[in-house]
C-alpha cells in the first residue's frame, strides 16, 4: 500500500510539474504590443449620413461599415459597399454614386471613393470608374484615371475627368475613341 501511495506522490508531483512548465509563454511582438501607442478607433455598422449646407440636406451616404480613426491622419473610412444621393433645393435626387469603398480625410475635407465606381444623373448618364475624389477646393469631383460617360447618344471614353457637385456637368479631359450616335433625320444628304 506505501509503494502505490509513493508511485500516486510522485506521479501528481510529474503532472504538477508539467502543468506549471506548460503555463502561458509571450511572444515578445505581443509584449510590445501592450505598449505600443494606442490608436482610438471608432467602429458602426450600418451607417447612414447625412450631409447638409447652409441648413439644406445636399447628400446622403450609407455604408454597411465605417471606421473613425483618430490618428495623426483622421480619416472615415466607409467600406463593404457605398452609396451616396446627392439631392437639389427640393430634395430630389440629382445623382448617385456606388462604389465599393470611400474614405474621408477630416483635416482637408478630402473625399475618395474607388473600387468600381458608378454615378447616375438625373439625366440617366452614366460615369464608370475605378477612382474618384472630391477636390474642396475648386468643389469639384476629379477622376485621375480612366473614365468611361454613357449617354443617350454617346459613349465616351477617356482619361481625366471634371464634374459638378451633382455631376450635372463633367468635361473629359483626354478623350479616346469615343462614339456619338446620330439620328438619320439630323444626317445631312437625301
Amino acid at each position: 500500500m506505501t509503494r502505490n501511495k509513493v508511485w500516486c506522490k510522485g506521479i501528481m508531483l510529474a503532472g504538477c510539474i508539467f502543468w506549471l512548465c506548460s503555463g502561458c509563454v509571450n511572444k515578445l511582438e505581443d509584449i510590445h504590443a501592450l505598449h505600443a501607442p494606442f490608436v482610438n478607433v471608432e467602429t458602426a455598422d450600418s451607417v447612414r449620413i447625412l450631409y447638409s449646407q447652409g441648413g439644406k440636406v445636399r447628400a446622403e451616404i450609407q455604408a454597411p461599415y465605417l471606421k473613425h480613426y483618430q490618428t495623426d491622419t483622421p480619416r472615415v473610412i466607409m467600406y463593404g459597399g457605398v452609396v451616396a444621393h446627392f439631392f437639389n433645393d427640393s430634395l430630389q435626387i440629382q445623382s448617385t454614386l456606388t462604389a465599393g469603398e470611400g474614405v474621408l480625410y477630416e483635416q482637408n475635407n478630402r473625399i475618395v471613393v474607388d473600387k468600381q465606381v458608378l454615378v447616375v444623373n438625373a439625366k440617366g448618364e452614366r460615369l464608370a470608374c475605378d477612382s474618384l475624389y472630391w477636390d474642396p477646393q475648386r468643389q469639384l469631383f476629379v477622376a485621375p484615371g480612366q473614365v468611361k460617360i454613357t449617354t443617350a447618344s454617346q459613349l465616351i471614353y477617356g482619361k481625366g475627368l471634371e464634374a459638378s457637385a451633382d455631376f450635372t456637368t463633367y468635361k473629359v479631359l483626354q478623350v479616346e475613341n469615343s462614339q456619338i450616335m446620330i439620328p438619320k433625320t439630323e444626317l445631312p444628304g437625301p
